[in-house]
């Protein structure tokens, strides 16, 4: 399980570092001011992705688990309205649009498994390893 917070911090700064680095509005790769808020939001939530794997390490693995799925929940219930009103803009015509909506549908997307191996993992009484 601490590898899968591990894996998913690393994903999550992956996402937000990317958000930032191309201007959809200029179509050049380079500092993009209007994303600052997805490297933000990427940011911290993968510092407590990598705080919730430190304290799984530490044996609190039932503590790490259910505060993981309580982040994670978190995390989709302000990216998937997010991701719905990046793509309907696109959809009305905001060309500009399109890399907000594929960066925040991958930050949805690559949080699923991280969420479906949470959710197994609270259904089941003792931890596995991990």
């Amino acid at each position: 399980m601490k590898r899968h917070f591990i894996f998913h911090g690393g994903f999550l700064l992956l996402v937000g570092i990317l958000a930032v680095m191309y201007n959809p509005h200029t179509g050049a790769f380079g500092f993009n001011p209007d994303a600052k808020s997805g490297l933000i939001v990427c940011g911290a939530f993968a510092l407590i992705s990598f705080f919730w794997a430190f304290i799984y390490s530490k044996q609190a693995h039932r503590v790490a688990v259910f505060g993981g799925f309580i982040t994670t929940i978190l995390l989709f219930l302000g990216t998937i309205p997010r991701a719905f009103s990046a793509w309907i803009g696109y959809s009305g015509g905001d060309t500009a649009k399109w890399f907000g909506g594929i960066t925040i549908s991958l930050v949805i997307v690559g949080s699923i498994p991280l969420f479906v191996s949470l959710w197994q993992r609270l259904r089941t009484r003792a931890p596995s390893p991990g």
